[in-house]
């Protein structure tokens, strides 16, 4: 496997970002044991499966249907929004088997005096800048920051770059679980940063790696369209976050996502089935960084504040970069795999 994949593993750290990780182990259960297991695991997947389905959901018809019409009162829909979203968005965790995250505060720079003060708390407005590893990304931001996601989206394949991003598209909680895994398109439905900022209830959440990777290294960030000299662009407050994924065990499997399927809907029921139908609690970690040391971001960003923005969050997450290694990249392994199969 790791030779058939060579092309796409990073020369100078051995890392290979797309792949699914495996436990260490190949340790297997008995056959005796097999037989009682597996009839289990299947009633117990398929169970816990519907009520994460049905649980999303209720959650999609909520906010984005019932809730809207307090949106002309828009401190009454952003709390109506933040409570639904806080309650069903945690409960489908506890459903998947996340008992508990672990989150910690961490300072890159080291200083004789102590850091500003500043509370980790994204209010509209504001932007959450985070690696992308798994849908449970996704669950614990709209959990934690009632937060609207922005994927992103491609120049058009006749551009002079077909790798740029050139805007960001709002989308729900649930489409953005469709888009687990998926690569940038190009569409007509762009927006800018300063207009998606404006328009989200709360705080976006910006994922610049453009895709998932499986948590071993931090991708090669997205290329993005540079704003026209004397542009004027106004700053944004910026948070910078990390999820941390423990390695898999024979009994617990990777929650990481990096590869979907052509069909994104059965790969996803695929890996919620894998998660779903284990009794094994799960867990995982973000590490935040100090509101005080994140990188200056504006509206209209520079490619010297996406690189700081990148620096930063491999510095957050204390992952390695794997520099020749994208979107783009996993486009051309995804391709291959489908060609040559697994």
């Amino acid at each position: 496997m790791a030779e058939k994949f060579s092309r796409w593993r990073d020369p100078s750290t051995g890392i290979a970002p797309f792949l699914v990780p495996l436990p260490a182990g190949t340790n297997s259960l008995p056959p005796a044991l097999q037989l009682v297991t597996v009839p289990v695991a299947a009633l117990l997947g398929a169970v816990r499966g519907l009520l994460v389905v049905l649980l999303l959901l209720a959650q999609t018809v909520l906010v984005e249907g019932i809730l809207l019409i307090f949106s002309p009162v828009p401190p009454v829909h952003a709390a109506l929004t933040r409570a639904c979203n806080a309650s069903l968005a945690r409960l489908v965790l506890l459903v998947l088997g996340v008992v508990h995250v672990k989150v910690e505060t961490v300072q890159i720079r080291k200083t004789v005096r102590a850091p500003p003060a500043v509370p980790f708390d994204p209010r509209k407005g504001d932007v959450i800048i985070a690696n992308s590893c798994s849908p449970l990304d996704l669950l614990y931001l709209a959990f934690r920051y009632n937060a609207t996601f922005l994927l992103p989206v491609a120049a058009s394949p006749t551009a002079s770059s077909s790798s740029t991003i050139a805007g960001w598209r709002r989308v729900t909680l649930l489409s953005a679980i469709l888009a687990s895994g998926q690569l940038p398109q190009p569409g007509a439905a762009a927006e800018s940063l300063e207009a998606a900022v404006k328009k989200a209830v709360g705080p976006v959440v910006v994922f610049p790696e453009g895709t998932t990777s499986n948590n071993r290294a931090l991708l090669k960030l997205a290329d993005i369209a540079t704003p026209a000299a004397g542009a004027k662009s106004s700053p944004l407050r910026t948070f910078v976050l990390a999820f941390r994924y423990p390695a898999p065990t024979s009994l617990a499997p990777s929650l990481t996502y990096p590869i979907p399927t052509p069909s994104p809907l059965s790969g996803l029921l695929s890996h919620l089935y894998t998660l779903t139908s284990r009794l094994t609690p799960y867990t995982f970690s973000v590490r935040r960084l100090r509101a005080s040391e994140a990188p200056k971001l504006s509206v209209r960003p520079t490619k010297d504040e996406w690189d700081a923005l990148g620096e930063a969050l491999a510095n957050t997450a204390r992952l390695k970069k794997v520099g020749g290694l994208g979107w783009v990249e996993k486009g051309a392994f995804l391709d291959f795999r489908r060609l040559k199969g697994r």
